[in-house]
């Protein structure tokens, strides 16, 4: 019986995301310079040319994984700052799905970390992306709700909201410069808790998602 439409689309969408995992943990692991495309093509169990089918080319793949990476995790910042409630409880569901994020897609970082040290935002622009436009999108998501949560008194307002916003973010990416993918073991209480130390919360420490 002939696929209809529907099913074939289904099926390329779920193979293009196989080729995009298997890259993104490549590429994490050996270093996109390292790895080749037929690696690529060994890890999902295809041929090369069926990777080019839909990939033109590495740096093709590359660029998908990076917007895909991006994309991703402006949806999780997105998703918080909509999620009702009080600023805590959206901190607290950031949380969440950013250690979520870390799991399943931990790898992008590891790739954006060792492009920019490689050769930092101007290589980023030769491969279409702008760093400053899309931190900027970032922090507008998070800057809305650290400035809910000094409006609502649970959060020091002695330091300006766009400086909480660079500590909340440093704060990960320490972790993640210094641990690699091993900071999405610890307690995420702690981290939790951790966090809202840093940006000055006046709330009691949190357990299991609750004020």
């Amino acid at each position: 019986m002939p696929r209809n439409k529907s099913i074939s689309q289904q099926i390329r969408q779920e193979s293009r995301n196989q080729i995009l995992s298997a890259a993104r943990f490549l590429f994490a692991e050996r270093g996109y310079p390292q790895t080749k495309v037929s690696d690529i093509a060994r890890e999902t169990g295809m041929s090369q040319g069926n990777l080019y089918w839909y990939f033109s080319s590495k740096e093709d793949l590359l660029k998908a994984v990076l917007q895909d990476g991006f994309e991703s995790f402006a949806a999780v910042l997105e998703k918080a700052a909509a999620h009702p409630g009080s600023a805590i409880h959206k901190l607290d569901s950031l949380l969440d799905d950013y250690l979520h994020f870390a799991r399943e897609r931990g790898d992008f970082f590891r790739i954006f970390i060792a492009l920019l040290a490689q050769g930092g935002t101007d290589h980023m622009k030769k491969l279409g992306f702008d760093t400053g436009q899309i931190g900027m999108r970032y922090h507008q998501y998070l800057q809305a709700i650290l400035a809910q949560g000094q409006a609502e008194g649970v959060l020091s307002g002695d330091i300006p909201v766009g400086l909480l916003v660079s500590f909340y973010f440093s704060f990960f990416n320490g972790l993640l410069i210094t641990y690699g993918a091993d900071w999405q073991n610890l307690p995420p209480d702690q981290i939790r808790n951790a966090v809202l130390r840093l940006i000055g919360a006046n709330s009691k420490p949190i357990t299991g998602g609750e004020e």
